[in-house]
């Protein structure tokens, strides 16, 4: 009776949904919470205020620094904070937003490594596999720790992007398969900066594995269509961001060698809120969960000495290449590791070698779903409960923040911008702004050193007199002008590639000038109307049509019926 039950269609995703609750409770609380990196929450309001400037992509954030702005959104991966800012819109609250894009990673994981283990196992193993995906410490790290969204997505997607991967190599000869495929393959890219360089070899790795004989030449073309598509879509992103880097002065407060974890810290348990430190007196987990190794020490035992199991299955190609995930994983994050990271030409971008948890995460749940399906009858039954129980009792206790807080979203914008407030600008500056260190803002090649005040008006003159200064929007501004002779009009925003200026409806010249960078434009004698507005480069532009050519074609192939 319980068999027929479990394989009614909708009895997994009803115990998926039932399973993630102790997940995502403190997600769905009234209050809030303040994971180390808080800053996203900055970040969504930007994003939210970028797409009201009317910017299309949005890559400039109008409010940073006392206001002078900064193009955020031209570096920094953007996903998460689309995901945002339409929470936003739907929902009218940065705190529910914010929490809200963890709930959708929980469920996204839950649902995109179910639809993954299917692929090689059946629904009881499935459903093991994908419970112990989401109660990993490194999970409820991601979340009530760190509150790092992108790695979460990133770590969400990835499962899903597999699943599309394999189905494509192994039989679906669907053109919209393919077009889904890039669709994910490009949301997945564009979750985090570098996350995708770390797990997406892997994903090609198991699809080189799978691919039978005589099938490499159509499964190639269907990963290269596949791969040329979700790179078109990103390049709007990518590729301004490469061309543009140069322009600002590179720098990491976390160097990679001083965060490598302990062996015992990725194997004994531990828990703490604090932060990544050098040397083994570090206040957060690393640990890789007990359930984890569990799982990995019995698929070893099995493989030494009940080798028969795998050699009766089709999956020993899938447990090499998990167990090759798991170790390199777990050697890489070893110091003496380090002269190989250093190959990597952007080794110290990733900061944390403890970030390959995320792959331990992955594999060790793919193990865990193979050794149930390996096993038979009453075993199969007792183990994969056994490791179900042993999964959430010695995690479910981390999922949870350090503290509540209850605090409106007017409060945590006076942390991270200057006068802002969800209705508008107010009169004061914030004290509590005043000692925040916007540290992961680069500052950008004219920038001598960062303000310290708000700028006395948007638009000013020591030369000429400003009058009906008006803004557009918070990415165009307009004033007039009158000057007794030729002088400089100063725009008090960071001049970076993306600003321009007219006077009188005719395009101008601006400059970077000043200790902070600002615009300059020079007005020569007499009245003038004066324009400065965000618009996209050239090359931003050629990316953009790129970018809408290749959804395009991708969308086409979602919609074809053709094979």
């Amino acid at each position: 009776m319980a068999k027929k039950m479990f394989n009614k269609n909708y009895v997994v995703p009803f115990f998926l949904l039932l399973f993630s609750i102790p997940a995502i409770y403190y997600l769905l609380h009234s209050g809030f919470y303040e994971p180390h990196d808080l800053h996203h929450f900055a970040d969504i309001y930007q994003m939210v205020r970028a797409f009201s400037s009317g910017q299309i992509p949005p890559r400039l954030g109008p409010d940073f620094t006392f206001g002078y702005g900064y193009p955020l959104f031209n570096f920094y991966y953007v996903m998460p904070f689309y995901l945002g800012a339409l929470l936003y819109f739907i929902f009218g609250s940065i705190t529910l937003s914010f929490k809200l894009v963890f709930v959708i990673s929980v469920l996204l994981s839950l649902a995109g490594m179910y639809l993954f283990l299917r692929e090689f196992f059946g629904k009881y193993a499935s459903f093991i596999g994908s419970i112990i995906f989401l109660y990993t410490p490194y999970r409820a790290l991601q979340i009530y720790v760190r509150g790092a969204m992108g790695e979460a997505l990133t770590l969400s997607l990835l499962p899903l992007l597999g699943w599309v991967i394999v189905k494509i190599v192994k039989s679906d000869g669907k053109l919209r398969t393919v077009g889904w495929a890039s669709i994910i393959c490009a949301v997945f890219l564009l979750s985090h900066n570098y996350m995708w360089a770390l797990s997406l070899p892997w994903v090609l790795l198991l699809a080189i594995f799978l691919v039978k004989k005589g099938t490499v030449g159509i499964n190639f073309s269907k990963l290269l269509l596949l791969g040329t598509l979700a790179v078109g879509m990103t390049i709007y992103w990518w590729l301004p961001g490469l061309a543009e880097q140069k322009l600002v002065n590179p720098s990491t407060p976390f160097p990679l060698f001083d965060h490598f974890p302990f062996i015992k810290q990725l194997i004994i348990p531990f828990w703490g809120y604090g932060a990544s430190v050098w040397g083994p007196g570090d206040g957060l987990s690393f640990q890789i969960g007990i359930t984890n190794i569990a799982v990995v020490c019995a698929t070893l035992f099995l493989i030494v000495f009940y080798r028969k199991f795998y050699l009766k299955k089709d999956n020993l190609k899938l447990t090499i290449w998990a167990l090759a995930g798991f170790v390199t994983s777990f050697v890489f994050m070893n110091v003496r590791s380090y002269p190989i990271w250093k190959l990597l030409p952007f080794y110290n971008l990733i900061q944390f070698p403890w970030r390959l948890l995320f792959l331990t995460t992955f594999f060790t749940s793919i193990l865990a779903g193979n050794l149930v399906e390996l096993l038979e009858g009453r075993v199969r039954k007792i183990i994969g409960v056994g490791l179900l129980i042993l999964s959430i009792l010695t995690t479910y206790q981390y999922f949870q923040p350090s503290k509540v807080f209850y605090k409106s979203d007017d409060e945590y914008l006076a942390r991270f911008f200057a006068n802002r407030t969800v209705n508008g600008d107010k009169d004061s500056v914030s004290g509590e702004y005043l000692n925040y260190s916007e540290d992961y803002l680069l500052l950008t090649n004219w920038t001598k050193e960062k303000p310290m005040t708000l700028p006395q008006s948007k638009i000013t003159s020591a030369e000429a007199k400003i009058t009906n200064i008006k803004e557009i929007s918070p990415v165009d501004w307009k004033a007039d002008v009158s000057a007794n002779e030729s002088g400089v009009v100063t725009f008090n925003s960071y001049y970076f590639p993306g600003w321009f200026a007219r006077i009188d409806g005719r395009d101008a010249q601006i400059n970077p000038g000043g200790p902070f960078g600002q615009i300059e434009l020079v007005v020569s004698e007499g009245r003038h109307s004066i324009e400065f507005y965000w618009a996209e480069t050239p090359l931003r532009k050629a990316a953009d049509l790129v970018s809408v050519f290749s959804l395009f074609a991708a969308l086409l192939l979602v919609f074809s019926r053709k094979r």
